[in-house]
């Protein structure tokens, strides 16, 4: 109750503080309605709302709430007033079932903070069946909060809340405590004996489990254990799967038409609240079932085109990035099988957000393990290669994410139906991406791909030329010999960084063969007036190149500069006369 003049001895900044916190734990109340127990919002205000309770314990403890049917008062004073939510806001919640007088002690925000939230948002949503707000709190047994109420249903209508005989439950007890005189007095049992002498018994009116020990219908030992192992075994039941086998049993041919389209439709609902939980097992059930039930000739033909459709549903991008998100905050990765065997029942509709999910940057999205991007890799390249058509055609996608994943994917399935949208990337402006394209290209090492490949030895880039050459070598494309003979020929190569000077040479010494001597002899050993015609690290090249092809024709050129005086050139010489077979 109120202390009379208390509204006068609080200040302001006490009711701030009040007022505040309610404000918080109302919000909360919300988000914990609106979101799942793992999303960042609730989590945030979850944090707010322990933040505002800590400050109001230092202007007095505990927390008195008065309850009204839109408000909630404290000392005389509103701290929360709800008018336009009418019976959604939290006021009219807790009086709607008869609590009056709300107590929250130290230590609230901790340790039961979370729980109240979860008994409140329970009693909104309840069935007229289902058990009372005062019900469910005296349950649970909240160890920070007091609360005192009415019982209807024993006076046959509303009780006024000012009226002396309010249940009044404390933490601690069993049971209630009736009457004014528990509702005065101590809050738990040590407080009771402080007045007293030190064996004094426990208030009247207070019920403890210790008084029904040696009644005789009380449990043994080893009846309690047993309770115990049955309510273990129970709650560890998955009912889930009985559910779905239920289902089943209905779409397959026990049920009317009507309860098989129901079934289905609830089979719809349960897909996405496992995806959602990250029960990729009964995902996967769900829909392989649906296929074989989709082949029975006995059902209606909507029911069929129903079952059909729920993969579809699955493939949908919104259900993939809801998939992607449980992947990425996952705590434990998901067996590849598992995966695959997910991913394996899925339209071609959900390959874009898989491979965006692939080809994005890190720092774009929230980063997996990398044992999770290694599965789901793995599982996208089992269903991309059902699909190489689909995959194919995500390499002209608008957005970067899916045309760099789709990349990857045609690389690791290596199929020649990805070589002619890899040719029109070959010219994307992206530099990086025409470097995966390359060696893309490589990996499918089609006649079509490593002409394709020809083209990026002029490329802007070089890194994307250096990589061309090398995929050029290592295939042994001799048809792009003509365009690599030229590009040794050209001024620019002059200026070039060594290292693209040797892939140059090297890819040239390695296709050529006898035929290309000729125009190596002339770079290594021809001379002018003043000397040498080209550079030392030109003819340093040219003489590994003569090396690579390896005909005495190469080696006779070779001899010819063996005793040159350039260091640098000597030493090239040596080395490529060395590796000579």
């Amino acid at each position: 109750m109120t202390r009379p003049g208390a509204a006068e001895d609080v200040s302001p900044l006490a009711v701030a503080a009040v007022e505040e916190a309610l404000r918080a734990f109302a919000k909360a109340l919300r988000a914990t309605q609106l979101y799942l127990p793992n999303n960042p919002v609730l989590a945030q205000s979850l944090e707010h709302t322990r933040r505002a309770f800590s400050a109001v314990w230092s202007h007095g403890i505990p927390l008195t709430l008065r309850i009204k049917e839109t408000s909630l008062e404290w000392e005389g004073r509103t701290v929360l007033l709800d008018v336009e939510r009418g019976t959604e806001g939290l006021p009219w919640l807790l009086y709607r079932d008869g609590v009056r007088s709300l107590t929250l002690h130290a230590g609230f925000e901790a340790m039961d903070l979370h729980a109240l939230l979860g008994i409140l948002h329970a009693a909104r949503t309840a069935s007229p069946d289902a058990d009372d707000l005062v019900t469910t709190l005296w349950v649970a047994g909240l160890a920070t909060v007091e609360y005192r109420h009415v019982d209807s249903a024993s006076t046959g209508g509303p009780v006024d809340e000012g009226a002396d005989d309010l249940a009044v439950y404390r933490p601690g007890f069993v049971s209630f405590a009736i009457g004014e005189e528990a509702a005065d007095g101590p809050t738990d049992a040590r407080e009771g004996e402080a007045g007293g002498s030190a064996g004094a018994a426990p208030p009247s009116g207070l019920l403890r489990m210790d008084d029904f020990d040696s009644t005789l219908h009380f449990l043994r030992p080893g009846e309690i254990a047993q309770l115990q192992d049955e309510l273990e075994r129970e709650y560890a039941d998955d009912h889930r799967q009985r559910v779905l086998t239920c289902l089943f049993d209905l779409i397959g041919g026990i049920g009317t038409p009507d309860a098989q389209r129901e079934a289905v439709a609830v089979l719809d609902t349960l897909l996405v609240e496992f995806l959602m939980v990250g029960d990729y097992e009964l995902v996967t059930v769900t829909l392989r079932e649906a296929s074989v039930l989709a082949r029975r000739t006995t059902l209606e033909a909507d029911v069929v085109t129903a079952l059909q459709a729920l993969p579809a549903r699955l493939s949908e991008p919104a259900a993939m990035q809801q998939l992607l998100q449980v992947l990425d905050e996952a705590l434990r990765t998901p067996s590849s099988a598992l995966l695959e065997s997910l991913f394996m029942q899925l339209r071609p509709s959900a390959l874009e957000p898989l491979v965006a999910w692939i080809g994005a940057p890190p720092g774009l999205v929230a980063p997996p393990s990398q044992a999770t991007r290694t599965v789901v890799e793995q599982a996208v390249q089992r269903l991309a290669a059902t699909h190489t058509s689909a995959v194919a055609r995500l390499l002209d996608h608008e957005h970067a994410d899916v045309v760099r994943g789709a990349v990857r994917l045609v690389a690791q399935l290596a199929t020649p139906a990805a070589v002619p949208g890899l040719t029109r990337l070959v010219r994307a402006p992206d530099p990086a991406l025409r470097l995966e394209v390359v060696s893309a290209l490589g990996t499918i090492a089609s006649p079509s791909a490593l002409q394709a490949v020809e083209r990026a030895i002029d490329d802007d880039d070089r890194e994307v030329r250096i990589a061309a050459l090398r995929v050029l070598a290592a295939c042994m494309h001799t048809l792009a010999l003509p365009r690599i003979g030229n590009a040794l020929l050209r001024k620019e190569l002059r200026g070039a960084e060594l290292s693209e000077k040797m892939a140059l040479f090297e890819t040239f010494g390695t296709l050529c063969g006898e035929s290309g001597v000729p125009k190596l002899d002339a770079l290594l050993n021809a001379h002018g007036m003043l000397g040498p015609k080209e550079p030392s690290d030109i003819r340093a090249c040219a003489a590994r190149a003569l090396g690579l092809v390896g005909t005495p024709l190469a080696l006779a050129a070779l001899e010819r500069s063996a005793s040159t005086k350039d260091v640098v050139v000597r030493s090239a010489v040596t080395r490529a006369l060395r590796g000579a077979p």
